[in-house]
């Protein structure tokens, strides 16, 4: 068989691109740069997979060497103490309650009257302090002092609002608050 020489390997290259026309031509560009966006792109991608998961493997070796070790995860115990501990002591409640007035009276809300009910409940460590308040102000005013509350008593939580206006034209609005003071009974019983 004769080999081909150069010029007619050139002459056929020129007769096959003249017979593809731009159809062709535009697919063979786009043969190229799909082989060219593979090597650039999904082969990177492909090692960079592979990497990570020998890195996966690394790590659930690691983990399994270090087993139920305390350094993973601190005791059940530790974390009910630490929960528990946020509360503050019922010997202070006269202080907590005496910053919810502060705050009523900061926002011009008069507390002529209250509810207060103390309630332990059995084999419970947080005692539970019930604080009903009627008041009377504008929207504002109830709102600023309801905010605060929950700003300067972080183991107070909202239990009730009920707002009543009595007419639309009436700027004061009457509400009832009810709060609800959790505290450490530890010790107190």
């Amino acid at each position: 068989m004769e080999s081909l020489a150069p010029a007619s390997l050139r002459w056929i290259a020129r007769r096959e691109v003249s017979r593809l026309q731009w159809r062709g031509l535009v697919g063979a560009a786009l043969i190229v740069f799909a082989i060219g966006f593979a090597l650039s792109t999904l082969l990177p991608a492909q090692r960079r997979a592979a990497e990570l998961k020998d890195e996966i493997g690394e790590l659930r070796t690691r983990l399994r060497s270090v087993g139920d070790s305390a350094a993973v995860a601190p005791p059940r115990a530790t974390q009910i103490e630490n929960f528990y501990a946020f509360f503050p002591h019922v010997d202070t409640l006269p202080d907590w309650i005496g910053r919810i007035h502060t705050a009523a009276a900061r926002h011009g809300l008069t507390l002529e009257s209250g509810d207060y009910l103390l309630e332990r409940r059995k084999d419970a460590r947080l005692v539970q302090y019930q604080v009903t308040l009627p008041v009377r102000g504008s929207y504002g005013d109830i709102r600023g002092f309801v905010a605060e509350v929950l700003e300067k008593v972080p183991a107070a939580a909202l239990d009730d609002v009920v707002l009543k206006r009595e007419s639309i034209g009436t700027p004061a609005l009457e509400a009832r608050i009810r709060w609800v003071v959790y505290m450490s009974g530890e010790g107190a019983r």
